[in-house]
Order: structure tokens, then sequence, then C-alpha cells
């Protein structure tokens, strides 16, 4: 029985279906290559692709462990044989090959396909090795539990750091994001400025900001852009009075530059440079630059 011969079997070769399966590929390689040369993509190519997934599927199926597996590939090579069986059909019926040849072709195909359905058929055979189930020894089985250890620790790893990037990610756009209002609030306000000019060092500690002019109605009044090093924020001062935040609570500002470009032949222009950070405490040691240029409209 084919079943009691899987005891002794060591490599898919031993197996009588695929030795069949593999005579039946080298006849049907001999039989295509006397096909009409204008059916090398057609019949020819669909009977030799066919004829090789039986073979190559038997092999395969020999080599998984597990029943499911197996069947799958048997199944697999049982449907190419069915594949091949009907190509054979047609290639006789368009006479592409004598009579003779097709009884030997068919007789060879019925019986791989028999003796694939009884491999089949024998994996649920208790007998049969092809089912068999092995288990671990000690050693083998605590090796098994390192390594899933190992790989489970650097996935993980890998997960955290994922999350870990993607709020950092987050964090910075929403700064970014809050920072360009901000600075679009200062730009609106210097394009409609005058008089504009540095901050001294009384009027903003920090030595960094800008003064200029601007009118509220018919009186005119001085706002004032100052970088509060202190508090890492950018402040807006008017009439010396009211001084306020215009930075939100998830900015840290680390700098902020003025560069006043006053040409006579042309408008004065500020560039503002900022640099940023978000305040979470797992985002450390990056900044965004930020720069904008306002051009007074005189």
């Amino acid at each position: 029985m084919e079943n009691m011969e899987h005891k002794k079997l060591k490599s898919f070769k031993d197996l009588l279906v695929w030795q069949k399966s593999a005579d039946l590929g080298v006849l049907v390689y001999k039989i295509t290559s006397t096909f009409p040369s204008s059916e090398m993509y057609g019949m020819t190519n669909q009977m030799r692709r066919a004829v090789v997934s039986i073979s190559s599927n038997i092999a395969e199926g020999f080599k998984r462990q597990h029943k499911r597996e197996k069947e799958q590939f048997y199944y697999i090579a049982y449907g190419s044989a069915a594949e091949l069986e009907s190509q054979a059909e047609i290639a006789y019926k368009l006479k592409f090959f004598s009579e003779k040849e097709y009884k030997v072709l068919l007789l060879l195909i019925i019986e791989v396909s028999k003796m694939i359905n009884g491999l089949i058929k024998s994996l649920n055979s208790k007998s049969s090795i092809l089912n068999s189930i092995h288990g671990f020894t000690v050693v083998e089985l605590l090796v098994s539990i390192g390594i899933f250890s190992v790989v489970m620790s650097i996935a993980m790893g890998g997960f955290t750091q994922a999350l870990r990037s993607q709020r950092q990610a987050a964090a910075f756009i929403a700064a970014n994001s809050n920072m360009s209002l901000a600075l679009e609030q200062m730009v609106r306000e210097i394009r409609v400025g005058q008089e504009l000019r540095y901050t001294t060092a009384e009027e903003c500690p920090s030595g960094s900001g800008l003064l200029f002019k601007r009118l509220r109605g018919a009186a005119s009044v001085e706002v004032m852009y100052c970088f509060d090093a202190g508090n890492k924020t950018i402040t807006r001062e008017e009439g010396g009075v009211s001084i306020q935040p215009i930075v939100a609570d998830n900015v840290s500002v680390e700098g902020l530059t003025f560069t006043l470009l006053d040409d006579p032949l042309y408008p004065p222009r500020v560039t503002i440079v900022v640099e940023i950070a978000p305040k979470e405490a797992t985002v450390r040691g990056n900044r965004i630059f930020l720069q904008t240029t306002a051009s007074v409209r005189l």
C-alpha cells in the first residue's frame, strides 16, 4: 500500500505518484515538441505548464509539515491533472498529435490522477507518515521560546518607537501651525505700521524686538513685539500697557530675530526668523525654523 510505503520515504522522489508525474511531464514535452509553431505560446505552453504543476505541487506538498497544507498542494496537483486532460482532448481534436499518442497520454494522466486522489485519502490514515506531527525536545522548545521572545521584543520596540515618532510628528505639526498663525498676525500689523525700529534693551530685555506705530482711528499707538526668553514666548504690547503672549501654550519659542531693511528706494521691509519647538516632554533636541517677510504699505 502507498501509505505503508510512506514510512520508508525520505524524499518526494521516493513517491511513486511523483515518479509517474515526472514520466508524464517528459511525455508531454515530447508530444508538444511536434505541435505547430503557432502554438508555442498557446496550447504548447498551456500543456507544459499544467504538467509541470502536477509534479511540482506533489513535491511541495510532501515537504509541508501540516495536513491542511499538504492537502492544499495535492489538490492543486489533482486540478492540474484535470486541466492537462482537458487540454490534451482539445489538442487531439485539432489533430496536433496521433491517436496512439493520445491514448498513451490519456491513460497516464488518468493513472496519475487516481494516484494523487489516493495520496490525498492517505492523509487521513493514522499509519501515514505524511500526516504525522513531530513534537519538540525540551532544548528545541526552550530555543523556540527564546527566539520568539527576542522577536516579540524587537516587534514591540518597533511598535513603541512608531507610536513615539507619530506623537512627535503630531506635536511638531501643531506647533508649526500655531506659530504660523502668530506670524500672520505680526505681518498684518507690520504692513500697516509706521516708523519701524528695533527695540532698546529697556523696552525689550531680550534685545530682540520690533516697535512701530499704527493708526487707531484718528490717533496712532505704539505696538511692540518682543521675545520673552524667560517664558519662551513672544509678547505683544500696545500703548505701553497691554502685554500679552501671542503664541499658543504648546509652542516653545527658542529664538526670534527681526531684520529691518530700510532702503529709500523701496518700502520698508521686515524679515522675521523664529525658532520653535513643541513643549511636549517626549520631544527633545529638535527645532523648527520659520521665516517670513512683511513689506510696509505706504
